[in-house]
């Protein structure tokens, strides 16, 4: 039986046996490009060193890890959770008061816009929990 036109070729495997193909051969680095490279970038100078920039990629990348992200963000103040709670807390209640008094309170002269009222102050709480650190 003829073998199909549109079939793959495995590709070639390393010679443990291992079943990966063999990896693909590394492009080198073409020093020009690399020295351009370096002009452009800021604090970048005219003598290129890839060893020097590679020891300095490699501590910044040491420095991000032990004390993650640069930018620290700092605990959230108490009285942000207690306005953020309170407001949460007061939209829930405004909506219960609304509806067990029958639309008489908690304020009887918008009428059904007090559901509106108390979920404006729920929506305000959810929003300020975006800001919880």
């Amino acid at each position: 039986m003829p073998e199909s036109k549109n079939r793959r070729k495995k590709p070639a495997r390393r010679p443990g046996g291992s079943g990966r193909p063999a990896p693909a051969a590394a492009q080198p680095v073409d020093a020009e490009l690399a020295r351009l490279a370096a002009e452009g970038l800021p604090g970048g100078s005219t003598a290129f060193d890839p060893e020097a920039t590679a020891n300095a990629v490699a501590q910044e990348l040491t420095e991000r890890s032990r004390h993650g992200s640069p930018e620290t963000h700092a605990p959230t103040p108490t009285w942000y959770k207690a306005i953020m709670l309170g407001l949460l807390v007061a939209g829930l209640l405004w909506l219960i008061v609304y509806y067990l008094f029958q639309g008489t309170y908690p304020v009887p002269g918008i009428g059904t816009w007090n559901i509106g009222v108390g979920l404006a102050l729920m929506m305000a709480g959810l929003i300020m929990t975006t800001k919880w650190r």
